[in-house]
């Protein structure tokens, strides 16, 4: 019986090593990881997910940009940019200026190209850099040059997000809409939203704003914006930029919204996850240009990386408030989803009685 249970336990601890320590992410790591605790390992590889699927989806917003210059495209985010020339392109295409560059090939060139770049972001347009150094750029530092390019994306990408306000024209209280059991039962419709422009961070003093403050506010007025375009969708709550999309439904609700005629939303509560996040991304790019700078298995998997779905959500955003919103009011419509959830919701019980039995 001893022996049995010990057995057993040596079972479930390899299942435990399976799972976390598979050869591609194990054998990429120093040895000292193997010392770590299993929970700590899965931290940690959980991690390089994120930073991986952050790779990539920047790789392409960083691409999406220079194709607006021939010739220029990045093929890996962590070596292409170490000699500082496409910095500098990119921040040439966002402020319309011509940045003084090095066209030696030396490693000297190189950090004097990516100074030039880190001058003009935290002299020429306020951003706050820290502990992000030339040399570590032009070594290729992943957390750096991620970080680095997040920084330049808030910047450069978010600044046109506005604050929706109510029908007197005073702005949504940020910290009453961001509680996530708060969800605004009646629909909007466009006279009811007004947009107001205000800045990065509300301060009343001169202190520039940390980098957490600013990225935080962003994050709550997408927030905000994509819970009011999903008002009166059965089942639909956004309460964060990771699991609340998971299944797809919150893309398609925002798509429907602004154009109920070629989305029918219905198929959103029969399908698949993967179903419903090829779909939206695929009608997105489709109708709207708007890059699918994520993949399916990028936002259906336990641990979605927050940076990549806000980046996709402010290029939504972007283009959704240029266009017109169809209020979704019509109780028919609403009882009829709200069928279709329950009917969904009876198959998972069904389910869930025969595999009991």
């Amino acid at each position: 019986m001893i022996a049995d249970v010990e057995d057993n336990n040596i079972n479930n601890n390899n299942n435990i090593f399976d799972e976390i320590d598979d050869e591609d992410w194990i054998l990429e790591k120093p040895i000292s990881v193997f010392a770590l605790d299993p929970a700590d390992r899965r931290v940690l590889k959980v991690a390089d997910q994120r930073d991986a699927v952050q790779k990539k989806t920047f790789t392409k917003w960083i691409n999406f940009h220079l194709s607006k210059r021939q010739g220029l495209h990045v093929d890996d985010l962590f070596v292409d940019l170490r000699d500082g020339h496409i910095l500098i392109s990119l921040l040439e295409l966002f402020t319309n200026q011509t940045l003084p560059r090095e066209k030696g090939t030396s490693k000297f060139h190189a950090l004097q190209n990516v100074e030039q770049c880190l001058q003009c972001l935290e002299q020429d347009h306020n951003i706050r850099l820290v502990n992000i150094r030339p040399e570590e750029l032009v070594n290729g530092n992943p957390k750096l040059t991620l970080g680095l390019i997040w920084r330049i994306i808030l910047h450069f990408q978010f600044s046109d997000i506005t604050l929706p306000t109510t029908e007197e024209n005073i702005p949504v209280n940020i910290k009453q809409t961001i509680a996530p059991i708060t969800i605004i039962q009646q629909p909007a419709s466009s006279s009811q939203i007004k947009p107001v422009k205000i800045s990065s961070i509300s301060s009343t003093t001169q202190r520039r704003p940390s980098f957490d403050q600013i990225s935080t506010n962003y994050r709550n007025m997408l927030l905000i914006w994509a819970r009011q375009q999903c008002q009166g969708y059965p089942g639909i709550y956004i309460e964060n930029f990771t699991h609340s999309w998971r299944n797809g439904r919150a893309f398609l609700a925002i798509l429907h919204r602004h154009n109920p005629k070629l989305i029918n939303i219905k198929d959103a509560y029969r399908n698949s996850h993967r179903e419903n996040l090829s779909r939206a991304f695929d009608f997105a790019q489709k109708h709207y240009g708007i890059m699918q700078l994520i993949d399916p298995e990028d936002v259906d998997t336990d641990e979605p990386d927050e940076k990549s779905i806000l980046l996709y959500i402010a290029h939504l955003y972007k283009v959704c408030t240029t266009l017109p919103i169809h209020p979704f009011q019509q109780e028919h419509d609403r009882v009829n989803l709200e069928g279709e959830l329950a009917y969904e919701y009876t198959n998972l019980a069904s389910d869930l009685l025969q595999w009991i039995k």
